[in-house]
C-alpha cells in the first residue's frame, strides 16, 4: 500500500490495472495517472506538507469536497487517514469523521477522548448546557439508532463548523455544530438542529442532567 497527499491509501496493483502502469504514489510522481494535475496534491505540495493532515487549514473545503464526492468520494475515509498519520507524527489534529461516527454509534469511550475535560456543550434549541459526562450520557442513552453524514466543513479561527445530516429509517434532520478546539480536542460545542420542537423530551428530563444556557 502507498500513502498519498490526501489520505487515500493506494493499492499499486489496482492502480496498474486501472491506468496501465506502475504508480509509486503521488508523493513520488509529478502528475497523477488520470490527468495533468490534482488540486489536492498541488495544494499540499505548494504548502510544503507531506500530507494534508499536517496543514493548519485541514480539513479544508477542497479535501472535504473530494472526500464526499458522490461518484468518487470515500465518505471521509481519506480525512480519517490524514488524522491518523498526523497523530503518528505527533501532531494534534481533530478528526471530524471520527467525532460524527462516535456520535452516531453512541460510542462513549471514543467521545470521551475527543473533548477536553472542562469542555462546555450547548444544545441551543432546547436551551441545555452540559458537561462532557452529561453530554455523553444524553447522546449515548438517546433512544433509537441513527447515522450521520458530514455535508460540509468550514474552518474558523479556533475550530470549525460542521453541517451534518442525521438520519434513520424513521427520520432525517440537519445539525450545525460550531466547534472550538484546544490542542486537537473539543473545548466547546454549540449545536443547532434544523427541526426541533424546543422542548426537552421526558426521557432526558428524568435524567436530571444539564442546566439552562440562559
Amino acid at each position: 500500500m502507498i500513502k498519498s497527499r490526501c489520505g487515500i491509501v493506494c493499492d499499486p496493483q489496482k492502480c496498474k490495472e486501472a491506468f496501465g502502469f506502475d504508480c509509486a504514489g503521488c508523493p513520488s510522481i509529478s502528475k497523477p495517472p488520470w490527468g495533468d494535475s490534482c488540486p489536492v496534491k498541488d495544494c499540499c505540495e505548494r504548502r510544503g506538507h507531506e500530507h494534508c493532515g499536517l496543514c493548519a487549514d485541514f480539513p479544508c473545503k477542497l479535501i472535504v469536497e473530494y472526500a464526499y464526492d458522490k461518484e468518487h468520494g470515500d465518505d471521509g475515509a481519506r480525512i480519517e487517514s490524514c488524522c491518523i498519520w498526523a497523530a503518528q507524527e505527533g501532531t494534534a489534529v481533530f478528526n471530524p469523521v471520527k467525532f460524527i461516527s462516535a456520535v452516531a454509534k453512541q460510542d462513549a469511550d471514543t467521545l470521551q477522548k475527543l473533548f477536553t475535560p472542562d469542555a462546555v456543550i450547548c444544545w441551543h434549541d432546547s436551551n441545555e448546557q452540559f458537561t462532557v459526562a452529561e453530554y455523553i450520557r444524553a447522546n449515548c442513552e438517546y433512544p433509537g439508532a441513527w447515522n450521520g453524514e458530514i455535508l460540509r466543513i468550514e474552518k474558523t479561527k479556533d475550530g470549525m463548523v460542521l453541517l451534518t445530516k442525521i438520519f434513520s429509517d424513521d427520520f432525517a434532520t440537519f445539525v450545525t455544530a460550531f466547534i472550538k478546539l484546544a490542542n486537537g480536542k473539543i473545548s466547546r460545542l454549540d449545536e443547532y438542529y434544523a427541526d426541533y420542537n424546543d422542548e426537552i423530551p421526558e426521557w432526558r428530563r428524568k435524567m436530571n442532567i444539564g442546566k439552562p444556557i440562559s
